[in-house]
């Protein structure tokens, strides 16, 4: 029996769509109370320094530290394993594959080399993890809001956004011109190998889990995060509030990616347009198509999904 997909109408798509709801309906109510602290206390330059220097880094931080743990609690429940996405098991496990003593011991020893990979790998991630987080995007923040202010965000509680289609419209178009900007950095990253040497190394994972998400060069981080980012500001001029609401649809769809698991409940992955998250890992596992990240709209148009569309339906055929 097949298994349900993301972005297939099920009781998940309400669990999805409920999120989602919390997001922009909730999420303003419970902030504005506490935005006058704010926007009474610190300048506009102030905040926004505030807001991405210092708190972004400990934002992701503690999404990647909570993260963690279900991989390991989780690992034998057959109900979320039938979402994994790559069926290679967890680099941190041992082949299942045991035929006879010899094959056994082939495979307890390819099985030892890939955790020691692995392991090692996680070491590296830890170290650009806490180099990004705590060093270079505060060294960027501050530089783009102070020394290059060519768009300061407003901080006031008269312009703070309540839920309506104004608000609406802006965070769609956020998405549409930050998706844009993020495909094409990335598919340039993958066009010219003067740029790939730096991407690469995100690509170290094949099999992708959250520990991935942040796994970038600085020179990579530079070019397909921050431009996209900073190109989003400038077109559309947000709120502060605004500005920190989509950051949080980014980042949560950011670690869905590299989650390793295609859950059919996941808040960013039941709208039409919406990326699977099979996509990304597909991408990580053949190094080539589906270049956006939250939405399939550009892979669409430029016509950069078709094959992936193919092994989509092959993958989800059966239930392992």
């Amino acid at each position: 029996m097949p298994i349900i997909q993301q972005r297939s109408l099920s009781i998940y798509t309400l669990f999805g769509a409920i999120q989602s709801a919390v997001w922009f309906f909730v999420l303003p109510s419970l902030i504005k109370p506490y935005w006058a602290k704010i926007s009474d206390n610190y300048t506009n330059q102030q905040a926004e320094v505030l807001l991405w220097a210092i708190g972004a880094p400990y934002m992701l931080l503690y999404m990647l530290v909570a993260a963690l743990p279900p991989y390991f609690i989780l690992r034998n429940v057959e109900w979320v394993q039938q979402y994994k996405i790559s069926r290679d098991p967890w680099p941190w496990l041992s082949s299942k594959k045991q035929s006879n003593r010899d094959s056994k011991n082939d495979d307890d020893a390819a099985a030892a080399k890939q955790r020691q990979l692995f392991w090692k790998q996680t070491y590296k991630s830890i170290l650009l993890d806490f180099f990004g987080l705590f060093v270079f995007i505060p060294t960027l923040v501050c530089i783009k809001t102070i020394v290059w202010p060519t768009h300061v965000m407003s901080f006031s509680m008269e312009d703070f956004p309540s839920p309506s289609i104004q608000s609406a419209t802006t965070l769609l178009s956020m998405g549409i011109i930050h998706e844009f900007g993020f495909y094409w950095t990335h598919r340039l990253m993958h066009m010219y190998p003067s740029l790939y040497k730096y991407h690469k190394v995100h690509h170290e994972y094949k099999q992708n889990n959250v520990l991935s998400a942040q796994h970038f060069h600085p020179i990579d981080f530079l070019i397909s995060i921050a431009l996209p980012a900073i190109l989003t500001t400038e077109i559309v001029r947000p709120h502060g509030f605004a500005q920190l609401q989509f950051g949080l649809w980014l980042l949560t769809a950011n670690f869905d990616d590299h989650l390793g698991y295609a859950f059919p409940w996941a808040a960013v992955r039941w709208f039409p347009w919406s990326a699977g998250t099979d996509a990304h890992e597909y991408h990580h596992s053949v190094n080539m198509g589906c270049y956006g990240s939250k939405l399939s709209l550009w892979d669409w148009v430029f016509g950069t999904d078709n094959v992936y569309n193919e092994w989509r339906k092959k993958r989800w055929s059966l239930v392992d």
